[in-house]
Formats: C-alpha cells, structure tokens, sequence
C-alpha cells in the first residue's frame, strides 16, 4: 500500500468556521483530530485534542451551528479534548467522501494549522490515492509532502497510552524535543497539570516503549 502525506490549504469560503476561528484566535497553540467516525449519515463523531485556552474554545462551539453536540474534558490548565457531533456541509463532506472511499484510510492525527492548512496522511492502493487527489474540490490547495511505501511505522505511537501520548504531542508542540529545547519538563508538567517528576517519567516510559516498539 501507499502512503501519501498531505497538506490542503483551505479559503475563506472552504475553511471550516472552527478552524478558522482556532486560526485566528491567540487563545490555541495546536488543533488536532485524534479520532473519527465517518458515518457518512446525517453527522459524523470526531474527538480533538487542543491546546489552549478550552472556555474560548467552548463559547465559540456554543455560537456555531455546524456543531449538533459536544462534551468537552479539560485536561490540564491549557489542554483538553472536545468530542463533537459535526454536521457536514459541501467541501468537508466533499472531502470526507473522497478520502474514505474504496481502501483509502486516514492516519490520525489530522493537524489543523494557524495558516488554514490542514496536515494529515493517507494509505490506500495508488488508484484511489489518484482518484482522491484529483477530486479535491475547487478553493482548496494540495500539496503532496511526502509519497512512499506503508511500513505501519504508526504501530509505535500505538503502543503508548493516553496520558504518554498527550505527554509527548505536549512536549512536541512546546519545543521540548527541538535542538536546542526552547521548553523545559517543567513547561511540560505545567501544561499537563502535573508535578515535573511524573512529566518526566511520562516522557521517560514514552521513549522506552516507542523505541521497544520500533522493529529496528
């Protein structure tokens, strides 16, 4: 199978309205889909995982009408995850039909950026990949990151529970693993609403088991 990675650069008529309002707004650092139900009936099921300030985030889901449900868990003092009962219209559910259909599968997480792109990857047999990508519907840019063969290299964050994941996606997004870092476990553990020790060892059980899990 193929993997494609992708970015869609979205306009202001193609843009979903929470996105844009994540974009513009000072209150997120990072916006992600984490998992989907693509039920392809009247709404579909999706959880987020969010950075950033979650009343901001919560009176904005209360004003728009594209949202039928939600329940929203905090997390931590800026994190938190919002499942939401999406109501598709035109592009996005132009979009969701065109990257589930034949053996397409979507890899989470789905990265929406400050910039209207959206990031994710894609695997499917090169057919599909083609016909999808030809169907990306007008006032949406494409562009094709990476191609190659699906190793199912994923398998590694899959092994990690919940609280390693966000531990890891935290330090990520803060700068943690950059060289040089330009944040500290402390940075970490206060975005988690933890003591430092146990970010540390979060981050500390997250590398054994990634690396554990990595057929090298």
């Amino acid at each position: 199978m193929k993997t494609v990675r992708l970015t869609l650069r979205y306009d202001a008529e193609t843009i979903h309205p929470m996105h844009r309002f994540v974009a513009d707004s000072d209150a997120f650092d990072a916006y992600r889909m984490v998992h989907g139900n693509f039920s392809g009936t009247d709404d579909n099921a999706f959880i987020f995982h969010v950075v950033g300030d979650p009343d901001v985030y919560e009176a904005a889901l209360e004003e728009t009408d594209r949202v039928s449900d939600y329940e929203l868990t905090r997390t931590g003092d800026r994190t938190f995850t919002v499942y939401v009962r999406d109501v598709p219209e035109g592009v996005d559910e132009r979009l969701l039909d065109l990257f589930t259909e034949g053996s397409l599968v979507v890899l989470p997480p789905i990265e929406y950026r400050s910039d209207w792109t959206v990031r994710f990857s894609v695997v499917g047999e090169s057919a599909d990949l083609r016909r999808a990508l030809e169907g990306v519907p007008a006032g949406i840019e494409t562009a094709v990151d990476r191609i190659g063969q699906y190793d199912g290299s994923d398998a590694a964050v899959g092994a990690l529970t919940a609280r390693q994941r966000e531990a890891v996606r935290v330090a990520r997004e803060l700068g943690y693993f950059e060289v040089p870092r330009s944040a500290s476990v402390e940075d970490v553990a206060e975005e988690l609403g933890c003591a430092p020790g146990t970010a540390a060892e979060h981050l500390r059980k997250a590398e054994e088991t990634v690396m554990d899990a990595l057929e090298l």
